[in-house]
């Protein structure tokens, strides 16, 4: 146990500040940086579902999830629905090579790890592109803000409820998780209200909500992840970061938090103001 926190601790103390670094540069590293978290989540998808016995097409899935990405940094979004048709009807055709085995839970499983590592996934860059060269910097003490919220939700949330936790919050999916745990978790998320002179495009009511919804969502993507893991019949996903599992385990609140975040700001209309 000592051992596993002396791990997470020394891997958050390198991790973090590049992360951080990475936003802050924009651009290329910050591109890059999500590419990473997508291509490496992607392959994690994958490997997980073939370990429970499934074949979905995990290069395909994989080169998809990098290229929505990719799209949407290099060209924009304007019209990503399009290039989401093609990204369906060629996991469904591509899945025919297989036979008819499987081929519904195999397809879907497919464009499933597509859908939630390259589609959502790709949401801190549709923030960027939202926000645009007049507001780079807001966006980017805005994605800090963000991320923040999403760990110390998850360190609040631990802390709580190894604390106080009595209550299981949904036992048959992550027996750890407690109703306490997750009011805790929303406390802590509101902690990066104190950058709220960092973004003055948001009243402070209007970041105070993204923040919230942005913790509870990250608490409920956690909840998406281990209900997926335990529903593959495994504990962890395959060990990227000492102490810190994979980028499933450590982006899983990521994934649903930041997209919930854009769909916010859009609503809002912040950026056009």
């Amino acid at each position: 146990m000592a051992d596993t926190l002396a791990h997470r601790v020394i891997s958050a103390s390198v991790f973090v500040p590049l992360i951080l670094l990475s936003i802050w540069l924009g651009g290329p590293v910050f591109f890059v940086l999500v590419v990473g978290i997508v291509g490496r989540g992607a392959w994690e998808f994958y490997t997980v579902a073939a370990t429970a016995g499934y074949r979905p097409l995990w290069r395909l899935g994989i080169v998809l999830s990098v290229g929505l990405c990719c799209y949407i940094y290099f060209i924009g979004s304007s019209d990503l629905y399009r290039v989401l048709l093609g990204v369906v009807a060629l996991c469904l055709l591509a899945g025919l090579s297989g036979g008819t085995e499987r081929y519904t839970a195999n397809t879907m499983l497919t464009l499933g790890g597509v859908l939630y590592l390259g589609f959502l996934g790709s949401a801190p860059l549709l923030i960027v592109q939202m926000a645009g060269a007049l507001h780079r910097e807001e966006a980017a003490y805005l994605l800090i803000g963000l991320l923040s919220c999403i760990w110390l939700t998850d360190a609040l949330a631990f802390a709580c409820g190894r604390l106080w936790g009595r209550r299981k919050l949904v036992p048959s999916i992550s027996p750890g998780k407690t109703v306490v745990g997750f009011v805790g978790g929303l406390v802590g998320g509101m902690v990066p209200l104190l950058l709220y002179g960092w973004v003055p495009l948001f009243g402070m009511a209007e970041l105070a909500g993204l923040l919230f919804l942005c913790s509870a969502s990250g608490q409920l993507g956690d909840l998406v992840e281990s209900a997926f893991k335990r529903d593959m019949g495994i504990k962890d996903a395959p060990t990227l970061i000492p102490g810190h599992g994979g980028v499933l385990d450590r982006f899983d609140s990521y994934l649903i938090a930041l997209p919930m975040a854009y769909l916010y700001i859009e609503i809002l209309g912040v950026f056009n103001r």
